[in-house]
């Protein structure tokens, strides 16, 4: 038995780092359940070039820049939802999710939005991209804004991956937004959200500074494209 098949034997759900499509049906077929993405992981698949046929046709509409750029995202993610749709049929909604991360410049330091502002657009652009789509996870922040905007989308349904979470305080938060924003909900249908807390983040600070630490004591394994030892 691999260590990727025990994981999942152990009831691990499994989701990808990744929507770039070879990964997506390649990690699919190892077990995987479920994906993930943000605005590097879109950057990164397309400096591969295997968007710039899709660019080309775009450029010659009249987009501008940054319709362009979610265009290609909203594109990549409902690519990976296709693979995992299956998944989401046979688990009656509990699995199969794609994210789909909205604006991070809704975080920039300059950003001259009020922090009711941001809420406001976190709400309007998580109820844009979600519409149509049975699947898609919106992913939002944490944040004062992020948090804000937990409820409403909540009692929108829109299904919801809160994340850079580091607290305790901050899930307990993001928790009871989620919980006042399914009491408005008549029905349970589109009712689904996951906290991700940021382990990364710490992955990161013990391979820089901690570098004597065997993979053993921390249970880890080396993934491709997966948090873990040598990765």
């Amino acid at each position: 038995m691999t260590p990727l098949k025990s994981l999942i034997d152990s009831g691990t759900k499994l989701w990808l780092d990744s929507v770039e499509p070879e990964l997506v049906r390649t990690y699919h077929s190892m077990g995987a359940t479920g994906a993930t993405s943000n605005p590097i992981i879109i950057a990164g698949i397309i400096n591969t070039g295997q968007c710039d046929a899709r660019l080309e046709e775009l450029l010659k509409s009249d987009m501008d820049d940054n319709a362009i750029a979610w265009q290609v995202t909203d594109e990549l993610v409902q690519s990976a939802q296709n693979v995992f749709r299956s998944i989401w049929d046979e688990s009656n909604g509990n699995d199969g999710y794609v994210s789909f991360e909205l604006d991070p410049l809704l975080e920039a330091t300059d950003c001259p939005l009020s922090i009711s502002e941001r809420i406001e657009r976190y709400v309007e652009l998580g109820k844009k991209w979600s519409n149509g789509h049975q699947n898609r996870m919106i992913k939002v922040p944490a944040t004062p804004a992020g948090l804000g905007a937990v409820e409403p989308l909540i009692a929108a349904g829109v299904p919801l991956n809160i994340t850079l979470l580091f607290s305790e305080r901050q899930y307990l938060t993001a928790r009871d937004a989620v919980w006042r924003g399914a009491q408005q909900r008549s029905d349970t249908n589109r009712l689904k959200a996951v906290f991700s807390i940021f382990v990364s983040r710490i992955d990161g600070y013990i391979s820089k500074h901690v570098t004597n630490l065997s993979c053993a004591p921390n249970g880890r394994w080396r993934f491709p494209m997966l948090s873990g030892c040598g990765s």
